[in-house]
């Protein structure tokens, strides 16, 4: 449409200046300086005229009840647990890592290398912990806890219980530390006849 009208106005101006030039003799002749003015004159006329009604064309308005799609909002401290669970004859070992995505993303496969990979138990079926960097140890903070080790600043807790626990029941308690209920994707991987259980949570 703009096409059209920027056309026409080309043509218009052409029309008006060869009307002026050509016209009778017998008419009053206009100096080329006047022909300029007037044809000027009348460019600029039509624009004004044009942008008056551009200016009463309003863009069509979104209803205030019109639902807005949103993205959804990223979760950047959703929590995430990585963890391992040993079952011995007389007790039952938990190896829990629980911090943001990000950062257990991050020190999963050092958990791996000294939690679930290295780690052996004793002739006592106690853990033992002698491969780990005398670094990655710290105090505990709950009475609870056997051992607490940092990798990085995510703090991995071991925990014992007595042997035959309901190894599900703990797992969905973990769920629940970090909101997740009974239908969200979990991972668990059973090892060594299922007397060890990696833990991932979610999914």
């Amino acid at each position: 449409m703009q096409i059209k009208i920027t056309t026409l106005l080309f043509l218009a101006s052409i029309a008006l200046i060869a009307y002026l030039v050509l016209q009778p003799k017998e008419q009053k002749n206009h100096t080329p300086q006047e022909i300029v003015n007037i044809s000027k004159a009348f460019s600029e006329k039509f624009e004004q005229v044009e942008k008056k009604r551009a200016s009463k064309t309003t863009k069509p308005t979104m209803p205030s009840n019109h639902p807005v799609t949103k993205k959804p909002a990223t979760k950047v401290n959703e929590q995430q647990i990585i963890g391992v669970i040993y079952k011995q004859p007389q007790a039952t070992w938990f190896f829990k890592a629980k911090d943001t995505k990000t950062k257990i993303e991050t020190i999963s496969a050092s958990f791996k290398n000294y939690f679930i990979d290295q780690l052996k138990f004793n002739d006592k079926h106690q853990p033992d912990f002698s491969h780990i960097p005398e670094s990655m140890k710290t105090e505990n903070k709950s009475s609870m806890r056997v051992a607490t080790f940092l990798i990085g600043d995510v703090e991995i807790s071991v925990s014992q219980l007595a042997g035959q626990q309901d190894v599900f029941a703990n797992v969905k308690r973990w769920m629940g530390q970090i909101g997740l209920d009974d239908n969200s994707p979990i991972q668990l991987d059973f090892k060594d006849d299922n007397k060890t259980i990696i833990v991932r949570l979610p999914k």
